[in-house]
């Protein structure tokens, strides 16, 4: 501890001039930010491209589809149903992350320069980005979990039609081994629940995130270091 000559105490210098947890909290929030504007915009233009592979899918198939495109097809119908769930409420709170992103973007690099109004913006951010990932996480959730059902279910049924003659062939093909098509059936299973999970760790990091940055920020050293 320092003290001056009038008997107060002085605050301890900080060797880099910015103390490691702030560069990281800047450093993530400008990550986190990326990464709102990012989903946004695959949200926004998330419809559009799935009608898109839908069509093109139709082209591909012609008017009478062999049966592994027509798993395909309605694959594709059921992860383009899925991705509706919850659209209106995640394109009402568009702005409300665009807003939360642009400030974390902003406080993070001001705050990396150490500039005055860097915790104000970021502290804003992160209220922001609270809200935005608190609301969103059930309707995210649930349509992560309809694509994965989805996906798993046209998987199966892809699993019961292998070794089943198709159109233009006068005999089955050779059933696969009955292991193979339980170790597929096993890492299929394995990613849907890896995937879950993946989602899951990543609402409830986007939401731990900003409490913990505020937490930091309001530190009485860290106001003093922005005066």
């Amino acid at each position: 501890m320092v003290t001056t000559g009038v008997g107060t105490e002085a605050r301890p210098p900080v060797a880099s001039g910015r103390p490691g947890w702030l560069s990281f909290y800047a450093v993530m929030s400008i990550v986190l930010g990326a990464m709102i504007a990012l989903t946004i915009a695959s949200e926004l233009g998330g419809s559009t491209l799935m009608n898109h592979q839908a069509k093109l899918l139709h082209d591909m198939a012609g008017s009478t589809p062999n049966p592994g495109m027509q798993m395909q097809l309605d694959m594709q119908e059921k992860i383009t149903a899925a991705m509706t769930k919850g659209r209106s409420l995640l394109l009402a709170l568009a702005p409300v992350g665009l807003l939360a992103a642009g400030g974390l973007i902003a406080g993070g690099i001001g705050a990396l320069s150490m500039r005055r109004w860097a915790r104000v913006a970021l502290l804003a951010a992160f209220a922001l980005t609270f809200v935005h990932e608190a609301v969103r996480a059930k309707p995210v959730f649930e349509r992560q979990l309809a694509v994965s059902e989805a996906t798993q279910s046209s998987m199966s049924k892809l699993f019961d039609k292998m070794g089943q003659p198709s159109q233009s062939e006068a005999a089955p093909r050779p059933a696969p081994p009955q292991a193979l098509t339980q170790a597929m059936g096993t890492m299929m299973n394995f990613a849907t629940l890896a995937g879950m999970a993946f989602a899951l760790a990543l609402i409830i990091l986007k939401i731990a995130f900003p409490i913990a940055g505020a937490v930091y920020l309001t530190r009485p050293r860290i106001r003093a270091l922005f005066g």
